[in-house]
């Protein structure tokens, strides 16, 4: 009898073992098939070099100080900025129209997930910063993606600024736009003075305080830039991916599943399916627990000036690492 009680025992063992295992496998298979849906750029696939150019400013009104480019001068030393419990992934907005040749980055935000509290720090990388590109002249950040796509991109951000980047997503403006609706939209709070000015350019009736905006109003808001300046303006950017994470973290797994298999036909990747698996294992074992916003460069760390007819941000590489480090790695 003790010997068929354990016999029953372990084949009740071998049945729940292979049905769990069973499980996980159709739920990773279930998992895979979303993740296909993304457009996937393979790393190795590197973006054919694109011939050099400036983009002056179309009204020429710049009052920055001319500044000859020789005598813009970096550190040579860049010590990588790292951490064992750092995730980095890039979101990219992408400025693409139809008919232009080449791409521009409208906006990068670093998205940094601490493994060990759970804690989401988003870093907005102004388009005007003025950097060294890897096998091209000193040029705005953007540059770097019209030039070479995100490995540029993420070499560029890597050279000035240390910060080892693991993965992009990238999205353009029609994408945006889908991707909000899709969620039914997004409540942001205005000010008087962008209600006031989207009001004024798209013949909308947004008011002051809380606001529930579609796709087209969410990218309008996000891409405001004559308002005020463009701190102002990636701090909307931002604004707008922490309540859409907020809104996404709410929704139960089938409606976070459901939302997915929508939205990710709208983004590009370099990421492979299974690092795309295993930074959200990563981040559902951690869970979120708050996230921070910021912008690079830091205040009191650069000045502007005009460069070949373009209104620029020189920043101070050095003081835009050390702040880099002691916000993402606290060191």
């Amino acid at each position: 009898m003790a010997g068929n009680k354990r016999f029953r025992k372990k084949k009740l063992f071998i049945v729940l073992g292979t049905t769990l295992i069973l499980l996980f496998l159709i739920g990773t298979a279930i998992i895979y098939r979303e993740l296909s849906k993304i457009r996937q750029q393979e790393p190795s696939a590197s973006v054919p070099p694109q011939e050099e150019y400036f983009e002056p400013d179309e009204d020429g009104t710049d009052q920055s100080a001319v500044v000859d480019p020789g005598d813009v001068t970096w550190p040579s030393d860049v010590t990588p900025i790292s951490g064992m419990n750092i995730m980095n992934i890039l979101l990219i907005g992408q400025d693409r129209r139809e008919g232009e040749p080449r791409e521009r980055a409208d906006s990068m935000i670093l998205v940094s997930f601490n493994k060990k509290d759970g804690t989401v720090k988003l870093i907005s990388f102004l388009r005007d910063l003025y950097v060294q590109i890897p096998g091209y002249s000193d040029n705005r950040l953007n540059a770097s993606y019209a030039f070479g796509g995100m490995e540029l991109l993420d070499k560029t951000i890597a050279r000035n600024f240390g910060v080892q980047i693991g993965g992009n997503f990238e999205v353009d403006f029609d994408g945006f736009q889908q991707i909000i609706d899709i969620m039914g939209g997004i409540d942001v709070d205005l000010s008087k003075a962008e209600a006031k000015y989207l009001n004024k350019n798209f013949r909308w009736k947004l008011s002051e305080g809380s606001n529930h905006l579609s796709g087209e109003q969410a990218l309008a808001y996000a891409r405001i830039r004559k308002l005020d300046s463009d701190f102002r303006r990636t701090e909307r950017q931002r604004k707008i991916v922490m309540q859409a994470m907020s809104d996404m973290l709410k929704l139960s797994t089938a409606e976070k599943l459901g939302l997915l298999d929508s939205i990710l036909p709208y983004l590009t990747t370099d990421l492979t399916k299974a690092e795309i698996l295993g930074y959200a294992m990563t981040v559902l074992q951690a869970g979120v627990n708050g996230t921070e916003s910021y912008s690079i460069p830091a205040e009191g760390t650069y000045r502007f000036a005009s460069i070949r007819g373009m209104s620029v941000i020189v920043p101070d590489l050095k003081k835009n690492r050390e702040s880099l480090n002691l916000y993402l790695y606290e060191e």
